[in-house]
């Protein structure tokens, strides 16, 4: 097999996972959501996506002088039953897995020290005169049994 040809190969394979990551979302499938992920899901956004829990962070970062090690290498993190349990419907909401469907994606894959990872890059704001646009991006990592887990949800800018 040709080097482009195991590239298309492995976008292929991607692809495949991608889209039935998607029905999965629609479906509102979360067992399913479960056994494509990882055991935590590196995800910023999911620190601060109710008052509550900006409130929190807010309070960390004022009374923390360790605030920011302590948000990167630990709370950043979210095991998989949490973000099910806490973080799952206010992401993934009907406007938005339609516009993970629709909108233009790109893919990108990347091999650090032999582990397989594929990122999903969804342009969610389109770019005006005044801003340059935004992205999600799902990070998925190939484990050793050969099947795609999602290990990353992240915003780009």
């Amino acid at each position: 097999m040709s080097c482009q040809q195991e590239k298309k190969a492995s976008s292929d394979d991607v692809t495949v996972m991608w889209t039935s990551f998607l029905s999965d979302l629609e479906a509102k499938d979360k067992v399913a959501f479960k056994q494509s992920s990882d055991k935590t899901i590196r995800c910023y956004d999911c620190l601060e996506n109710t008052p509550s829990e900006v409130q929190q962070m807010n309070l960390l970062r004022e009374n923390d002088s360790l605030w920011y090690d302590k948000i990167y290498e630990d709370f950043i993190y979210i095991p998989i039953d949490s973000f099910i349990a806490n973080d799952y419907d206010i992401l993934f909401n009907q406007k938005f897995i339609h516009m993970l469907r629709e909108n233009e994606t790109v893919i990108s894959n990347e091999d650090k020290n032999g582990v397989a990872f594929a990122h999903i890059l969804v342009t969610t704001t389109l770019p005006t005169a005044f801003f340059e646009g935004g992205q999600h991006i799902f990070s998925f990592k190939k484990n050793k049994n050969g099947e795609w887990k999602l290990n990353e949800i992240g915003t780009i800018p």
